[in-house]
């Protein structure tokens, strides 16, 4: 019985290191060290008809930098010639046609890897002027940024009137323009005009955001791209940098980004442009395809081959839309779940409710939010002790019992939507069902503890639970966990073999010595 055991062991671990071996060439080929959060597939589509005359098709395109890596670009077009020019900070993309009454389409695609640009902006900075910035492009006025006209320069001068410091005086411009109501207005909307109907979209809001800056002396500059989302859309959007201290910090007056910019802003140029241009009085049409693409860190999941193709690895699963990235990552982290709670029942000897509970609390606090996830758990569980304790009294049988506490459940989570739709609250608008239901069956277990084992032992049992779904939480929370299960899964065999050998522990638990201690000295 011992030696198959043994040699059980050593096959399994044998052949996962083995397998893991045949993995480091393509390992080095697909590593990045990038690590986006958000990744989508976009498509440039445009539609066009020559009308028997010479035309062109003109637009900017996306580059890589510190915030988005540009990768896998594709042009297709049929019989025009197309080639990329640099002008400034931007590049462009231009099409062009001899003659001939056809149509003509042109696709230009690429995978944009984003990840969230978040800066703090230091306080008591000095305000800075024209002086600190050798290049004076972005201090002055230009035909849609009306810097100098008088309604400009008194309305930032009461805005700022007093302000001493750099970050009070960019604050106190971006809160006046951000107030002005929002309206989806498609022309093009001057800072002037935006100020002066006090309404405008994105592009007259970030006009006069950068006038008034400008006014005050410091630099500033407009920024033009996409909001990725999946669909298809004609729509692009603008925003505003300013320069702080060596660097161009963003801010969004339309959707409230203060010196931040979220993971899926695809930036695309810089500067008062036009996204695109054509010859003029011709057909045109165009739209933005936009697909969505599963993230997996580390790993350059737009290459060819290497661990994509690999017959062991679950990384081309992840790229695929057979299963959802969020259940993908449970499945590959319940066993190791599982271990770690082994561990800590049969080695350290905490006491816990269940085995599998306290992995599925520590999966929901993923969807939640360590903080919300807690604080809806302490809700829950007050909630259902306190409907627990009559139906234990009338003396309800457990499977009926279970039904009203899941009903209550579900009833509490519908007010609690329902508060954050009314008050926009919007942790409570982003609950969902799964983590409620396991919330409420933990909270059970422990009313059904206090019931069994006084309040004292539940309490206790309850706050070693948490310390195990804590544990849990930290390793599933681990992008780099995720990443060597998703490339090795031969680690399956390694859990299974530590479990084997967990399942022939027969020492003292680490509590147990303490517990033990009179008799052990």
């Amino acid at each position: 019985m011992n030696k198959s055991f043994n040699l059980t062991i050593k096959v399994l671990i044998a052949l996962a290191f083995i397998s893991m071996s045949f993995k480091i060439k393509p390992i080095k080929e697909s590593f990045e060290n990038f690590l986006p959060s958000k990744v989508y597939k976009v498509h440039y589509n445009f539609y066009t008809k020559a009308n028997d005359k010479k035309i062109f098709v003109k637009t900017y395109l996306p580059i890589s930098n510190e915030r988005q890596r540009i990768v896998a670009k594709k042009e297709q077009s049929n019989k025009m010639t197309f080639k990329i020019k640099k002008e400034e900070e931007n590049i462009r993309g231009i099409w062009r046609a001899k003659s001939g009454s056809k149509f003509y389409t042109i696709n230009y695609s690429f995978v944009f890897k984003g990840k969230a640009a978040q800066y703090k902006i230091a306080d008591n900075l000095p305000i800075q002027t024209s002086e600190h910035f050798k290049d004076d492009t972005y201090v002055r006025a230009e035909e849609h940024i009306q810097v100098d006209h008088y309604k400009i320069d008194s309305l930032a001068n009461s805005l700022t009137k007093g302000t001493k410091d750099l970050k009070s005086l960019i604050r106190k411009l971006y809160d006046y323009v951000y107030q002005i109501p929002s309206a989806p207005i498609r022309d093009l909307t001057s800072a002037l005009k935006a100020f002066e109907q006090n309404q405008a979209s994105c592009n007259g809001k970030a006009r006069l955001f950068v006038a008034l800056c400008r006014n005050r002396g410091v630099p500033a500059r407009l920024k033009g791209g996409l909001i990725l989302e999946q669909t298809k859309k004609r729509t692009s959007h603008l925003w505003s940098e300013v320069y702080i201290q060596g660097k161009w910090i963003p801010f969004d007056v339309l959707n409230n980004h203060f010196a931040y910019l979220p993971a899926y802003y695809l930036e695309i140029y810089t500067g008062d442009h036009f996204l695109i241009t054509h010859t003029p009085n011709i057909l045109f049409d165009y739209n933005y395809e936009i697909k969505k693409g599963n993230n997996v860190p580390f790993i350059n999941a737009t290459s060819d081959g290497g661990l994509l193709e690999h017959p062991i690895s679950f990384i081309g699963l992840s790229k695929s839309n057979l299963i959802s990235q969020n259940i993908l990552n449970f499945l590959i982290l319940l066993p190791l779940g599982g271990l770690l709670v082994a561990l800590l029942k049969n080695v350290i000897g905490l006491k816990i409710y269940g085995i599998f509970l306290p992995i599925l609390m520590a999966f929901t606090f993923t969807t939640t939010g360590l903080v919300t996830g807690l604080l809806l758990f302490f809700i829950i569980t007050i909630v259902v002790m306190l409907i627990s304790i009559p139906l234990h009294t009338w003396g309800l049988l457990h499977t009926p019992k279970m039904v009203v506490v899941l009903s209550a459940s579900v009833i509490l989570i519908l007010l609690l939507l329902s508060i954050g739709l009314h008050y926009k609250i919007q942790w409570l608008q982003s609950l969902s069902f799964f983590p409620i239901i396991v919330t409420s069956i933990t909270a059970e277990r422990f009313t059904r503890a206090i019931e069994e084992d006084g309040y004292n032992n539940a309490i206790k049992k309850m706050l070693q639970t948490l310390v195990v779904i804590l544990l849990c939480y930290v390793v599933f929370s681990s992008a780099t966990i995720k990443i060597v299960f998703l490339v090795f899964p031969e680690l399956f065999l390694i859990i299974i073999a530590m479990s084997m050998l967990l399942g022939k522990w027969i020492g003292l638990r680490l509590f147990e010595y303490q517990r033990f201690n009179a008799i052990l000295n």
